[in-house]
């Protein structure tokens, strides 16, 4: 079974996917270090800006797979070094695949 495309996909360069991945680290830092029942109205906004992010980043034509290892790594307050999207320590077989 083939899917079709009705548009195209907008590619990412490594500078512009480097820069998404830093944004959404810094986010989820963000909400890690705010507390819960004081600042909820700022951190749904900071959850509506990961949730457009991560929609740019599916359409990019980032694998879901590598999504969901990278939002854990985020969430978590150190790496957990599975060669995630934004870790400096990537595997080689998990490079970046941006056609």
């Amino acid at each position: 079974m083939v899917q079709l495309e009705l548009f195209e996909r907008p590619g990412l360069s490594a500078g512009e996917l480097a820069s998404v991945v830093a944004e959404v680290r810094n986010l989820y830092w963000y909400i890690r270090n705010t507390r819960r029942g004081i600042h909820d109205g700022r951190r749904r906004q900071v959850y509506r800006r990961i949730v457009a992010t991560k929609k740019r980043l599916l359409v990019a034509g980032v694998s879901k797979r590598e999504m969901l290892d990278f939002l854990a790594c985020c969430r978590s307050k150190e790496c957990c070094s599975k060669g995630c999207l934004g870790c400096l320590q990537r595997s080689p077989e998990r490079q970046y695949n941006l056609t």
